[in-house]
């Protein structure tokens, strides 16, 4: 493993610089943001949360990217979502990677098939360990088996899934060096963070495919009865006390959900 920051930033000040928009934000993390590339729909964009100090928080990033280059060197196919090469934007150095998603050209994880009941917990379980198994030809050092990290790649009958993230190290030390150039020990790590995580991960999904809004990433449904849920997840699971005011705001001038009486109990308790 080596990493020349000196190239990467020559890299980056040699391209153009790509402006980001709030409104096309994907998700958050502890140290980075993911964006959809405005004009690249098969792409996503990763930057740091604090740009001035990118480097600390793209350590995951540089570890993913080795593991693509390694990937991509094999010339086979592996189920982790492949990172292409550094870019400019106005919010710092970014890290180009593919977009996931399904034949319709959504990115669905298990969570949201869980959620959907799409998918059973036992073939959600299934899919994963068969990934693993896959990486272990490629010597995937995979860290974080969140149920979050994995979305479905291809047809729903298929039920072929892509590891978008948490498939390096987070960081950049000698442990990691071993674990980039051994694919035993990659393999031993991999498998050994799966036991430690399996327990946590399988009653995480029980409760996701039972409709466990405490366990549920989004409130999908609310969003179709025209609610806020990131409203509501503030006020309940942050804990934040509202008002019957503050609950009618949250939910959404417009929200026809059968289910505000029982959210309103909820969130003015909390």
């Amino acid at each position: 493993m080596y990493f020349s920051y000196k190239s990467i930033v020559k890299k980056i000040e040699c391209s153009e610089k790509l402006i980001l928009n709030d409104a096309d934000i994907l998700s958050y993390g502890n140290k980075r943001i993911c964006y959809y590339h405005a004009k690249k729909p098969s792409k996503l964009i990763k930057i740091s949360r604090d740009p001035k100090h990118w480097k600390e928080g793209h350590k995951q990033s540089l570890t993913e990217w080795y593991v693509s280059e390694k990937v991509k060197s094999a010339e086979e196919e592996c189920p982790i979502s492949l990172c292409h090469h550094w870019i400019n934007t106005d919010k710092g150095p970014g890290l180009l990677v593919d977009r996931i998603s399904d034949v319709k050209g959504e990115s669905r994880t298990l969570r949201s098939l869980l959620f959907k009941r799409e998918l059973t917990v036992k073939k959600a379980i299934d899919l994963v360990e068969e990934t693993i198994q896959i990486f272990s030809a490629f010597g995937i050092p995979a860290s974080d088996f969140n149920i979050d990290n994995f979305i479905l790649d291809g047809a729903h009958d298929e039920y072929k899934i892509v590891m978008v993230d948490g498939f390096s190290p987070k960081k950049t030390n000698f442990k990691t060096y071993l674990l980039l150039n051994s694919s035993v020990l990659a393999t031993l790590y991999a498998k050994r963070k799966w036991r430690l995580i399996k327990d946590k991960f399988i009653y995480c999904a029980q409760k996701v495919y039972a409709g466990d809004y405490n366990f549920a990433a989004a409130m999908p449904w609310l969003y179709r009865h025209g609610a806020n849920p990131p409203a509501l997840v503030d006020a309940i699971f942050c804990r934040r006390r509202m008002d019957w005011g503050g609950l009618k705001a949250a939910l959404g001038p417009t929200c026809q959900c059968p289910l505000s009486q029982n959210v309103a109990l909820v969130a003015v308790a909390a």
